[in-house]
C-alpha cells in the first residue's frame, strides 16, 4: 500500500522518523530502543532502510520490531539515497532523519515538533547533539566558506587567539545554547516539514555521505523557507560508527562532498581556491604520513590529539593507509 494510499486513510502521525542504517545492527538496537521509550506526546511512524547490512540488522528489525516499516537495499546506496527512499513511504506530517548511532532523548522528538508547529516558516529545525559523556558536540553552521574552510583544514581553529573570533563570526564554534536561525544543521537529527520536500525535492543522490543535508538546506534557503537551531530539543550522537572501520575512505568521503557542494553552488574561483587550499594542507600531511611509515611506525598508544591534527581523522590506523587517503583527497577528479 502507498504512502498516499495510508495516509488518507488513517490520521497521520505527526512525524515520519527515517533511519538509514549499514552494518550497524547493536547501534540500531539503541536506537530504536531509546526512540520508543523516550518519546512522548508526539504520534510517530518509524522507516527503517537498510543498505545492504550483512551483520544480522534485517533480521534484528524483522524479529524484535514489527511496528517498524523495512525496507531493503541489495546494496549500499549512501546516505541520499537510503533517505530519499524512506520519504517516499513517509507520511508524517513531518519526517525526521535519524542516524541510527544516536540516543533519543525525552525532548527530541518533542522539542523540534513544538518549535515547528509555532513557526510555520520554518522548514527546518536541528537539535543540539551531545557526546555520551554529555559534553557539546557541534551541530550547526554557516554554509561554508573559504575562511572557515582554511582555519579548519589547516587546523588554525585550533589557536587560542581565535576562538573569540570564531565564537562571534561563526554559529559552529558558539555554545550551542540558544535558539537561532542558522545556514545549516546537522543531518544525524534534523526534521523537515513535507512541504518542503515537496517544494525542494529530497537528498541530492550525488553526495554518497557528508554535506548533503548542507546542500539541502543551501537549496531550502533558495526556496524562500528558514532553517533553525533550538537547544530545547537534545540527542546523543556516538558519531561517525558506521564508517570508523573505514576512516580512509571516511575522510576522503568529506572532501569529495565538499567538492561536490562548491562546484554546485558557488562561483567556479572559489572552488579553485579551495582546491588549492587542500592542496597545501594536503602534501605536508602526505610527507609527515610517509616518514612516519618508514622510520617511526606509529605505536598504538600515540597521542589522539596528534594524530587527529595530523590526519583529521579520530580513529588511529596505519599510517600508510591514511597516506592513501589522502594522496587520493589530492587527486579527486575535478
Amino acid at each position: 500500500m502507498s504512502a498516499l494510499k495510508r495516509q488518507t486513510e488513517t490520521q497521520p502521525p505527526d512525524v515520519s522518523v527515517v533511519i538509514v542504517g549499514w552494518n550497524v545492527r547493536d547501534l540500531l538496537q539503541q536506537t530504536l530502543e531509546s526512540l520508543y521509550r523516550e518519546t512522548h506526546h508526539v504520534t510517530f511512524e518509524t522507516i527503517v532502510v537498510d543498505n545492504g547490512s550483512t551483520d544480522g540488522s534485517v533480521e534484528l528489525v524483522q524479529q524484535a520490531w514489527p511496528q517498524v516499516r523495512l525496507i531493503t537495499l541489495p546494496e549500499n546506496k549512501g546516505f541520499a539515497v537510503g533517505n530519499n527512499i524512506g520519504f517516499r513511504e513517509a507520511c508524517g506530517r513531518y519526517i525526521l532523519l535519524l542516524n541510527s548511532d544516536t540516543i533519543v532523548l525525552p525532548t527530541t522528538l518533542y522539542g523540534m515538533v513544538r518549535f515547528l508547529d509555532v513557526h510555520p516558516d520554518t522548514g527546518c529545525i536541528g537539535c543540539r547533539h551531545l557526546n555520551p559523556d554529555r559534553t557539546l558536540q557541534r551541530s550547526m553552521d554557516n554554509f561554508p566558506s573559504l575562511l572557515n574552510d582554511f582555519l579548519s583544514y589547516s587546523e588554525l581553529h585550533r589557536l587560542p587567539f581565535l576562538r573569540p573570533f570564531l565564537q562571534q563570526r561563526f554559529p559552529w564554534w558558539s555554545e550551542h545554547n540558544q535558539v537561532r536561525e542558522v545556514d545549516w544543521v546537522n543531518g544525524a537529527c534534523m526534521m523537515v516539514r513535507r512541504e518542503v520536500i515537496a517544494q525542494v525535492g529530497g537528498l541530492d543522490e550525488g553526495y554518497f555521505i557528508y554535506a548533503e543535508e548542507i546542500d539541502w538546506c543551501y537549496r531550502m534557503h533558495k526556496a524562500g523557507w528558514r532553517v533553525y537551531f533550538t537547544p530545547e530539543a537534545e540527542i546523543i550522537h556516538l558519531g561517525g560508527q558506521a564508517m570508523n572501520r573505514s576512516a580512509d575512505k571516511r575522510i576522503v568521503l568529506k572532501y569529495k562532498g565538499q567538492y561536490r557542494f562548491y562546484r554546485k553552488h558557488y562561483p567556479l574561483w572559489k572552488y579553485v581556491v579551495l582546491r588549492t587550499i587542500v592542496t597545501g594542507v594536503a602534501i605536508p600531511r602526505i610527507v609527515i604520513l610517509l616518514f612516519l611509515h618508514f622510520l617511526s611506525p606509529l605505536r598504538k598508544d600515540t597521542n589522539k590529539v596528534q594524530w587527529e591534527f595530523l590526519t583529521q581523522e579520530p580513529v588511529a590506523t596505519k599510517p600508510i593507509t591514511m597516506l592513501r587517503a589522502w594522496w587520493k583527497i589530492l587527486w579527486l577528479p575535478i
